[in-house]
């Protein structure tokens, strides 16, 4: 049997998530339902980095109405913290428009076990056994190192604390962090259904949060993420096996990647001009000599956006990162996870083109 994937243009969004709610075909009396935004940082809803509040707003309501018994809305952002979460998410209207439900992420924390050959757990939220399911509200964004950071990749989310830099340092490479992303995905001991903020979306080499925003006015939905990331895929003028994660995924039999294996309905169309990073942007990552480290792209910073608040030092997971008293990157250490330009608020930290990241290489800056 097919897996399932709505695509729909949204004229109106509270008949849309109706309708994206409806197509998962999901009972949701008397559930614990744990609402899993992308909420990377405290970037303003302009920007299209975190999932949209008004959609947020509507799954809230929504759930509610159809008699869901405790709707929890939570997620782990990319930056370190000083303070509460929600003081900090404030300025994305994600608080105000999960109408009371929005909770701490790391309250209670527990281990969840993994078959990996990385780590044998990972930390999760004390939510995950509060719940009865989670609806997983990714955003449509390229990422620097997974190259899309959909369904799956929205559910590393999960993982509390300084244990995410921790995976970032331990699985450095595009491919092994994107089996370390199924591993967690594959292990999650509730259901999880999918609806993607498709409303806008970003691509290029610097996405989740410093691409180019796109307007592309669609959400997506299904019970399968794999399924449902591998549309997002087609959409972005790719096949699903060109990202490693689904790939891995793939195999793993957790869902499928083969178009003609998926049953899209409603209003699929690629995206014209859709820019993927390359799929050769972290698959060396770690390398040592040779060809390898003239084909690195080396994160780099730009100076005159750089406003020196440390969010990229301290969510380095290899300490590669100082102010000395600029921005300076060690080279020697940098493992290419790209945590710096996910998390940098100013857009400062960038990922060069393949050209320039050689150019760089050569001449040792």
């Amino acid at each position: 049997m097919k897996e399932r994937v709505l695509v729909r243009k949204v004229t109106d969004l509270a008949r849309d998530v109706a309708e994206a709610l409806d197509f998962l075909e999901q009972d949701f009396r008397g559930l614990r339902v744990w609402v899993k935004p992308n909420l990377l940082g405290a970037h303003p809803p302009e920007r299209g980095i975190n999932t949209n509040p008004e959609l947020l707003r509507q799954v809230v309501r929504q759930l509610k109405a159809r008699g869901a018994t405790q709707v929890r809305v939570t997620d782990n952002p990319g930056m370190s913290l000083s303070g509460s979460v929600a003081a900090f998410l404030a300025p994305t209207g994600v608080i105000e428009a999960s109408e009371g439900c929005f909770c701490s992420p790391a309250d209670s924390p527990v281990s969840m076990p993994l078959k990996s050959r990385f780590v044998p757990e990972v930390c999760v939220s004390g939510l995950m056994r509060e719940v009865d399911l989670l609806l997983n509200l990714p955003v449509f964004k390229t990422h620097g190192l997974t190259l899309i950071t959909g369904a799956i990749k929205n559910l590393f989310g999960v993982v509390v604390g300084a244990q995410k830099s921790q995976l970032h340092a331990r699985c450095p490479g595009m491919t092994e962090f994107s089996e370390l992303v199924v591993d967690i995905y594959q292990a999650l001991p509730r259901p999880v259904l999918h609806i993607m903020d498709a409303l806008r979306g970003m691509d290029g080499q610097n996405g989740p949060a410093s691409g180019r925003l796109l307007n592309i006015g669609r959400l997506l939905a299904s019970r399968n993420g794999v399924a449902l990331d591998s549309v997002m895929t087609m959409m972005a003028g790719k096949r699903p096996d060109y990202v490693p994660m689904l790939r891995i995924a793939g195999n793993r039999n957790l869902g499928p990647t083969e178009p003609e294996d998926i049953e899209v309905s409603g209003d699929f169309e690629a995206i014209r001009g859709f820019r993927m990073p390359s799929s050769q942007l972290g698959r060396f990552a770690g390398a040592a000599s040779g060809v390898y480290r003239l084909l690195t792209r080396n994160p780099r910073v730009d100076q005159k956006n750089c406003n020196s608040c440390r969010d990229c030092a301290e969510k380095c997971p290899v300490q590669a990162i100082q102010l000395n008293p600029e921005l300076v990157i060690d080279r020697a250490r940098c493992v290419r996870c790209f945590c710096c330009v996910e998390v940098c608020p100013e857009r400062a930290m960038l990922i060069p083109s393949l050209h320039r990241s050689i150019w760089h290489n050569l001449v040792g800056r």
